[in-house]
């Protein structure tokens, strides 16, 4: 390579880096990451440090509704419901399809209660927490057990 190339290629190598990365942040009207349609975004936390997915349930049908009815759900995501106050707010299994581990959370991200492998069998019994709790976290049945999350763990991200 002659000397007189190398600036028109560390110039061509920048303009590439620039390129990727304004088509990476979506600056450019894309994005070169998976496509997210509105509306199904999942909000990203963290529980006992463990990455985890979740769609937010804050309206009072949603938190209604929760996971009802549907057949499954990936073992890296789950539903957090949202409350405006601290409170015992009991579970139940009503027309769940799949067992879950159900987390209540304080307002500072600590868990206060589990209910580990609530299984769809359980209707009607309700599951009351022994504490006031500001978030519920479900997700699929074993993930207690599979990454040792115990009550006292932090949940981050839920801000």
């Amino acid at each position: 390579m002659y000397d007189a190339d190398k600036p028109m290629l560390v110039g061509l190598i920048l303009f590439i880096s620039v390129l990727l990365g304004l088509l990476a942040t979506g600056v450019l009207g894309g994005s070169i990451f998976p496509y997210e349609p509105e509306g199904l975004y999942l909000k990203k936390i963290s529980v006992g440090g463990v990455p985890l997915r979740v769609e937010v349930a804050d309206s009072t049908e949603e938190r209604i509704n929760g996971l009802s009815n549907r057949d499954r759900i990936p073992e890296d995501q789950g539903m957090l419901f949202v409350f405006e106050e601290a409170g015992r707010y009991p579970i139940w299994m009503r027309n769940m399809k799949f067992s879950i581990d159900v987390y209540w959370i304080d307002g500072k991200g600590a868990i206060v209660d589990i209910w580990k492998n609530a299984q769809p069998e359980s209707y009607p019994e309700i599951y009351e927490p022994q504490d006031d709790a500001y978030y519920i976290l479900e997700v699929v049945a074993g993930f207690s057990e599979l990454y040792n999350i115990e009550i006292g763990d932090i949940v981050t991200g839920l801000e």
